[in-house]
């Protein structure tokens, strides 16, 4: 435990000291959801305390026809860690670390005096959407003898995956105050029994300190220039600065193919192992309708050795243990980073003692600049039934234009 609150510290310290982040402090207070249907002892209201540390992202691409990014509005990339105490304590009490994004989706601008300025500054609030990906350590696991009640959480490592919605007020000090609205979910993958994980609807207000930067930024932003003959700031918009999706390299079709072994631990008795093995090929094709943003569907074939605990649970014939589903996309990217979301169903599959339907999310690294005809990926992606997680995929694979 000791160990692992000094690495969180260093980390911090390290990251705090490489550059000028936006460093914001948080108070939080959530309710405990079950992944399940147990409900009479998990009932749980958690309080806890957050720090995190962004920079501020501008993703762009220029040429000879002008500059173009990648996204309409800058977003924020960062590391969080974070404390929450659960009264209840069934699953003991939890420390997270990871990273997120903050991406605006809506901009409120308005004319304020900010404090040292003699001119007004055009500043933004913003409505953001924000996710979150990395592990917490759960304090009290399951144990057969002292916490047998614990059917939730298996092991004291754990997946953290966080969504939600922020708002943040600027004050005139460069400071912010931030509200957010967040679900997160813990599980450990089912590489330990149990895990039917634990879900969290959060709520969370915060301080951002003012940076030492903030000023500059807001100076030399997109949105507003000085106009000196008047000493008044003038809104200047570039539209093709703001509205690049024109910009061939960067739209259209690309083909998407994909390979993922796995590791499953059965559900049921009578396996003859603890883990079994699963492999799974993606084939499919997306459609960029933006530089960040794609749809599109694939096939998915999985051969998965584990069937056969599952069809002796339900009974069944023996039959190859092939899954062929298929899947609507949606996938999300900053610079190297794609977040893959996909809903799915089974078009065949050697067994029917789980729901036809699946999900997939995962997150992605690329190679390559976005322009390329041929880039290639890696990643890592829980595929999941209903919400309760079937095994984690490793992900390599490539994207054709």
């Amino acid at each position: 435990m000791r160990r692992i609150l000094t690495i969180a510290i260093l980390l911090f310290a390290t990251l705090r000291l490489a550059a000028q982040p936006h460093t914001t402090f948080s108070l939080l207070s959530g309710y405990t959801v079950p992944n399940s249907s147990e409900w009479d002892y998990i009932k749980d209201v958690s309080v806890g305390i957050d720090g995190a540390l962004s920079w501020r992202q501008v993703w762009g691409f220029e040429d000879t026809n002008g500059y173009f990014p990648m996204l309409r509005y800058p977003y924020d990339m960062g590391v969080r860690g974070n404390f929450t105490y659960f009264p209840n304590g069934i699953a003991g009490h939890r420390i997270g670390l990871s990273g997120f994004i903050q991406e605006p989706i809506m901009q409120i601008k308005w004319w304020v005096l900010m404090d040292g300025d003699s001119v007004p500054s055009k500043v933004s609030n913003s409505l953001n959407l924000e996710m979150d990906c990395g592990l917490a350590y759960y304090t009290n696991p399951y144990s057969r003898t002292p916490n047998p009640d614990n059917v939730f959480i298996g092991s004291h490592l754990n997946c953290l995956v966080q969504i939600g919605l922020s708002y943040s007020h600027r004050l005139r000090d460069y400071s912010k105050i931030v509200f957010a609205a967040k679900f997160a979910h813990s599980s450990n993958g089912y590489l330990k029994k149990p895990n039917k994980g634990l879900n969290y609807l959060q709520l969370s207000i915060g301080y951002t300190l003012p940076a030492k930067y903030n000023n500059s930024i807001i100076r030399v932003s997109r949105f507003d220039t000085i106009d000196h003959s008047r000493q008044t700031f003038m809104p200047v918009v570039n539209w093709q600065h703001y509205w690049p999706y024109g910009n061939p390299a960067f739209r259209g079709g690309e083909w998407l193919l994909s390979y993922s072994p796995g590791i499953v631990m059965p559900r049921y008795t009578g396996a003859s192992r603890k883990y079994f093995y699963a492999h799974t090929a993606q084939a499919g094709w997306l459609y960029r309708f933006n530089p960040a943003r794609a749809v599109g569907a694939t096939l998915d074939l999985t051969y998965n050795y584990s069937h056969t605990a599952v069809i002796r649970h339900w009974h069944e014939d023996y039959s190859l243990p092939f899954y062929i589903g298929i899947a609507g996309v949606y996938e999300a990217t900053y610079h190297r980073l794609t977040l893959h979301t996909a809903l799915a169903a089974y078009l065949a599959r050697s067994e029917h003692g789980t729901t036809p339907l699946y999900e997939r999310v995962g997150l992605y690294y690329n190679f390559g600049s976005e322009h390329r005809r041929l880039r290639h990926f890696v990643g890592v992606a829980l595929k999941s039934h209903m919400a309760h997680i079937d095994f984690i995929e490793w992900h390599y694979g490539i994207k054709i234009k």
